[in-house]
């Protein structure tokens, strides 16, 4: 939660301290370092807590720290000489250095933060990526917004590579590592498997902005950026979530426990749904107030991208909270086809949608929405494959609608005839209270479930 209203504020502080244009500078960096540290790190995010929890052998973060030594930091120096030698067009030569440092200092932030997590040690992984994703920025920022973007990312990276670095210092255990690069080829041959899903994730969530680059403003892309960032504050949820499914799940199904997970992962995917269509629908009705609280201005064209942008929610949140139940199931790599089939789409679109007219900020905008309902509808699929979960029956996809649909026919004229943040408020007080309501009282199974794993009697 605190990482998250960390981004919501430093992104916030940036457009009213330093203006649009350095927010779509900062941004456009953030969402290339955050969406491709999985490929430069080969899924050790993921392998690392999966193969701690299950086989309890320290020699995994020995494994993982060498390499991130020995793969990760050439890949990422790689990339950023091709920043300086302006091969990667859009990017200004004097972010090549700031963005090794930055993306360095969240890769080993990630190598840490897996290694918690495989040792189910919630809190730690929690603290962790607070401090180094949610303090760090806000105080650097306050200290050190007049230096300009380029000193912001290269303190922030810096700040984190020593914080992290202290992490696994302090967390990996000294002994004997007869078998350390059998586990070394372990942990890649893991996430080699996946490392074609983490790129067409980061062509999910970065592509866009890249793609239109070229055609498109530094404000159009701050506000394209900051629509994707809004997505991404929800996962208050699904990030918590990911973080415990992954170890836990992969403990059960060996314990022979698929059928409660299964029933635990039916009720999680059918409440996702169920919150996230109705609160994507508020944020797109006023997403100029929003932007006006957050940024201090939208104008036009900045609101109807975020309009656009947010509809997106609930596929995307969907396919994150099966990510990790996916990836528990089996060492293949199923999350790879869904993002790679997703990425293709979005691709498909962007380049289709041009052709038949559309300018590259239209047509990039709807490829998003296209490429995440892909995702979050293959995501379905290998849900029901390995899981037997089925989130489309017919009575479950009436309550969806209904539900969606009473809610805008209440949000509507509450818009019309209330004044701009005064009808944020109440559309945001009517949304809770139904929802509220509903997940009290419906007699639906899964309902009564949900209510039955959190509510303490």
């Amino acid at each position: 939660m605190g990482v998250l209203i960390s981004v919501f504020l430093v992104n916030g502080l940036i457009a009213r301290v330093m203006g649009i244009d350095a927010l779509g500078e900062f941004l456009l960096v953030r969402r290339t370092t955050f969406e491709s540290l999985g490929v430069f790190l080969f899924g050790l995010n993921l392998g690392l807590p999966y193969y701690i929890s299950t086989k309890e052998d320290h020699t995994y973060a020995v494994s993982a720290i060498l390499i991130y030594v020995l793969v990760t930091i050439p890949l990422i120096g790689l990339t950023s000489t091709a920043l300086h030698l302006g091969l990667l067009g859009g990017f200004s030569r004097t972010l090549s250095l700031p963005f090794f440092v930055f993306t360095a200092g969240y890769a080993l932030q990630f190598v840490a933060h897996g290694l918690l997590r495989g040792h189910l040690n919630i809190l730690g992984a929690n603290l962790v990526q607070l401090i180094g994703t949610g303090i760090f920025p806000i105080a650097i920022l306050l200290l050190s917004h007049q230096r300009g973007v380029p000193f912001l990312l290269t303190s922030m990276g810096l700040a984190t590579i020593i914080f992290s670095g202290m992490v696994l210092l302090l967390r990996v255990e000294p002994g004997a590592y007869s078998n350390l690069w059998q586990r070394v080829l372990q942990l890649l041959t893991y996430g080699v498997q996946r490392v074609p899903g983490f790129m067409a994730q980061f062509i999910l969530m970065a592509g866009v902005p890249l793609l239109i680059l070229k055609d498109a403003g530094r404000s159009d892309i701050a506000f394209v950026n900051s629509g994707i960032s809004l997505i991404r504050l929800f996962l208050v949820v699904a990030g918590p979530l990911g973080i415990v499914l992954l170890p836990r799940i992969s403990k059960s199904l060996a314990a022979g426990q698929k059928v409660q997970v299964a029933r635990g992962l039916d009720i999680l995917g059918k409440t996702v749904l169920l919150v996230s269509v109705p609160l994507a629908l508020f944020l797109s009705m006023h997403s100029l107030t929003l932007l006006s609280i957050w940024l201090g201005s939208g104008g036009e064209v900045g609101t109807g991208i975020v309009q656009l942008i947010v509809l997106a929610l609930p596929f995307y949140l969907l396919t994150v909270v099966y990510r990790s139940p996916i990836d528990a199931a089996s060492a293949r790599g199923y999350n790879s086809i869904v993002y790679g089939i997703a990425a293709v789409t979005l691709l498909i679109a962007y380049y289709g949608l041009k052709t038949v007219g559309l300018s590259s900020l239209d047509a990039g905008v709807f490829s998003f929405i296209a490429g995440h309902l892909t995702a979050a509808i293959v995501s379905m699929y290998y849900a029901h494959k390995l899981y037997e979960i089925n989130l489309i029956s017919p009575y479950y996809l009436m309550t969806l609608l209904g539900t969606a649909g009473f809610l805008s026919l209440l949000f509507y004229p509450v818009k019309i005839l209330v004044p701009g943040f005064l009808s944020f408020l109440i559309n945001g007080v009517t949304l809770a209270a139904v929802l509220s309501v509903f997940f009290l009282k419906s007699r639906s199974e899964w309902v009564a479930g949900l209510r039955s794993l959190v509510i303490v009697r």
